[in-house]
C-alpha cells in the first residue's frame, strides 16, 4: 500500500489527498507508520487563516505511530539510549534543533536557527505531518517509547500539550515553588486541563481554573481543580482569586487561552512578587497595555513559553503513565475520523469546540 498524505493549501484553504511513493530513507531518517493524530488548536488556527502555514504543508503535530523502518546502518536509539524496534509504538519531540547553534547550546532548542517542526513544514515526497499514513523522522529527532498502558487517544497529544505544560511548570519552578502554592490556570482547553492535573500531582495548595465555558469548568474539576470561576469578567476573576488567597492574589498564574482578556486577567490576579507565565498567544491577536511601573513595584516575574525541550516530553509521558487512570484524559477526544474525512474532522472541531478530535489512517 502506497503512503497517503493530506496536504493543506493555505492560500486557498483546501485539503488535497496525495498518494506518494514509499520514501527512500536517507542517513538518520526513520519511517513511522502513523496510528493516530489529534487536531491541536494551532491546527485550527492555521486552517482558519489566523496562523500562517508553508506551501503544501501536511498538518498535524500531535502524532504517535509505530516504527516501520530506518536507513540502513546503525540501529536508532530512543531518548533513553535504548535501541528502537520495528513495530514499537513511539512518540517524538515536535521541535528538532541542530544541537550546534547559539540557541541549542543555551537550552532553547525550540528556537534553533535551523528549526524543524513536525506538522509545520513545506510539502515534499516525505511527509512530516500527522495527517498521513506515514511520517518520516529527520535526523536529530528525539524519540520516546509510548508506555503500553496509555491508549492512543491519551498518548497522542503528549508531544504538544502534555510536554508544553511540563515545560511551563519547569519554568515556573525556577523562581516559584509549586508545592502548597495558590495557582490560577486561565483557559480550560487541553493545556489548562493538563496543567490542572500536573499541578495537582505536584501538590499545589489550590488549583484555580478560569474559563468562559461552564462545561469546561466542570471538566476541570475532574482534572484536579479545587476552585473554578467564569473568566468572562476579569474583575470577577481578580476578586474571586483574592477571596481564595486572603486578598493577596495567586502565587503563580498560567495563561493558556491566548486572548487579550486572559492576558489582562493574568496580571490582575497575581500577587505581589508572583509569577505570570504566558503560553497561549501563539497567533497574532490584539495587543495589551502593560504599565511598567506596576510590574516594577509589584516585583512580578513574567515568562513566555513556546514549545518545549525533549526532557519536558519525557516528563510528560512519565506523568501520563503514572496518573492516566486518575484523570479522565481518555475522554478528551470527542470523535475519531478516518484520514479520508479530514475536512469533516476540522469542521466538527470548529463547530463543536471539543477538547480534541482524532484522525486515524
Amino acid at each position: 500500500m502506497r503512503p497517503v498524505a493530506v496536504e493543506f493549501d493555505a492560500k486557498n484553504q483546501k485539503f488535497s489527498r496525495l498518494e506518494l511513493a514509499k520514501p527512500q530513507l536517507d542517513a538518520g531518517e526513520i519511517l513511522i507508520r502513523v496510528t493516530c493524530c489529534t487536531i491541536c488548536g494551532s491546527d485550527l488556527h492555521t486552517v482558519s487563516g489566523r496562523r500562517a502555514a508553508p506551501d503544501r504543508c501536511v498538518l498535524g503535530h500531535e502524532i504517535i505511530g509505530e516504527v516501520e523502518a530506518w536507513h540502513s546502518g546503525d540501529q536508532p536509539v530512543d531518548y533513553h539510549g535504548r535501541p528502537l524496534q520495528v513495530g514499537q509504538r513511539v512518540t517524538w519531540s515536535m521541535p528538532v534543533g541542530c544541537g550546534r547553534c547559539y540557541y541549542c547550546r543555551h537550552h532553547l532548542v525550540q528556537k534553533c536557527e535551523s528549526l524543524f517542526k513536525y506538522g509545520h513544514q513545506p510539502g515534499s515526497d516525505k511527509p512530516t505531518g500527522g495527517l498521513s499514513t506515514h511520517c518520516v523522522l529527520v535526523p536529530g529527532t528525539v524519540v520516546l517509547p509510548v508506555p503500553d498502558c496509555l491508549p492512543n487517544h491519551v498518548a497522542t497529544p503528549a508531544n504538544c500539550a502534555t510536554a508544553t505544560v511540563a515545560a511551563a511548570l519547569r519554568l515556573a519552578e525556577e523562581t516559584h515553588s509549586i508545592k502548597l502554592s495558590s495557582v490560577l490556570v486561565i483557559g480550560a482547553g487541553m493545556l489548562g486541563l493538563t496543567a490542572a492535573a500536573q499541578l495537582t500531582t505536584s501538590e499545589a495548595g489550590k488549583v484555580m481554573v478560569a474559563d468562559v465555558h461552564a462545561d469546561r469548568l466542570e471538566l476541570a474539576r475532574k482534572f484536579g481543580a479545587t476552585h473554578c470561576v467564569d473568566s468572562g469578567d476579569p474583575n470577577r476573576v481578580r476578586e474571586f482569586v483574592a477571596k481564595q488567597t486572603e486578598g493577596r492574589g495567586a502565587d503563580i498564574v498560567f495563561e493558556f487561552a491566548g486572548a487579550q482578556a486572559a492576558i489582562e486577567t493574568s496580571l490582575a490576579a497575581v500577587r505581589v512578587g508572583g509569577c505570570v507565565l504566558w503560553a497561549g498567544a501563539t497567533f497574532s491577536g490584539s495587543s495589551v497595555s502593560i504599565e511598567p511601573e506596576s510590574i516594577v513595584r509589584r516585583m512580578l516575574t513574567l515568562r513566555g513559553l513556546h514549545n518545549y525541550l525533549p526532557r519536558d516530553l519525557a516528563r510528560g509521558l512519565e506523568f501520563l503513565e503514572q496518573h492516566c487512570q486518575r484523570f479522565p484524559f481518555v475522554d478528551l477526544v470527542a470523535r475519531t475520523f478516518p484520514l479520508e474525512a479530514v475536512e469533516a474532522a476540522f469542521e466538527f472541531a470548529r463547530t463543536n469546540h471539543p477538547v480534541r478530535v482524532a484522525v486515524v489512517p
